[in-house]
């Protein structure tokens, strides 16, 4: 099972000028660190990971709240970042001209998400955190 989790972070960490997708389950749970009496409910979120060409999309889809959407993509309305390392997939998505930034971390060992999203709420501009374990396809 070790060596089949392996084998599966290498290709997600291949880059190249091929297309890939993972898909994998976690269970997490939000918050707002500006705002510790609200707290969200659990949720379980699937998170798709893909790449095409040089670039890397991830897509965390749940409860509203929950959903986020981060590319490596550069346009006129958005900035991506790469932060991706031997440890975690990590790609930082920012908004040019409102400055709000959506990143999504995928740890290796364990898998684990951490993730984060400005948001605004309760007549506030905060940040919500998302963390919690993943579990890889059995297949």
């Amino acid at each position: 099972m070790a060596h089949a989790r392996g084998l599966v972070w290498v290709c997600l960490l291949i880059w190249g000028s091929h297309a890939w997708a993972y898909t994998l389950t976690c269970n997490v749970q939000g918050s707002f660190p500006q705002m510790e009496r609200i707290v969200l409910q659990p949720a379980t979120v699937t998170i798709d990971i893909s790449s095409i060409g040089n670039h890397l999309y991830i897509k965390m889809e749940g409860p509203k709240l929950y959903n986020m959407f981060v590319n490596t993509l550069i346009s006129s309305e958005f900035e991506g970042t790469d932060l991706t390392s031997d440890s975690s997939i990590w790609v930082k998505r920012r908004h040019i001209q409102s400055k709000e930034e959506t990143e999504i971390k995928i740890k290796r060992q364990p898998v684990m998400v951490s993730a984060m999203k400005d948001v605004h709420r309760y007549g506030k501009d905060l940040k919500l955190l998302v963390t919690g374990p993943c579990q890889l396809p059995t297949h």
